[in-house]
């Protein structure tokens, strides 16, 4: 299950901080949190930092492009891409979707670690 400290910070964004395209992804990623859905979790945290950085109605519009350059931790916004890309773009096998014993689990420290890496960012571009 998605922690409920993450669950709360991203409860906290508002229409006064992002757009309204990453606004109903953000609600999308809160149900998926709620119906129990890790894949998707990831794919959805991974998806809302790229529309944060080009919708034109949310940060994007306000501030500067060298802040998105320092925004989150690099590190952990690479992995997020990565786990993303390996969710949807099949290229071999991927570690938690062979049916892995144990797997669930990972799936969903992979969806918590998904939301941090977002919460950060989202953190360095409404502040």
């Amino acid at each position: 299950m998605l922690a409920a400290s993450l669950q709360a910070g991203l409860a906290r964004y508002t229409s006064a901080q992002l757009g309204p395209h990453a606004l109903v992804l953000l609600e999308e990623l809160r149900r998926a949190a709620a119906a129990n859905m890790p894949l998707s979790i990831t794919i959805l945290a991974a998806t809302l930092v790229d529309v944060v950085a080009h919708e034109q109605a949310g940060p994007a519009g306000i501030i500067d492009g060298i802040d998105f350059a320092y925004a989150g931790n690099k590190a952990a916004l690479g992995w997020l891409r990565g786990r993303r890309n390996a969710i949807l773009h099949h290229e071999g096998p991927t570690d938690g979707l062979m049916g892995e014993v144990g797997a669930d689990e990972w799936m969903w420290r992979d969806a918590n670690r998904a939301v941090e890496s977002l919460l950060d960012y989202l953190d360095d571009v409404t502040d």
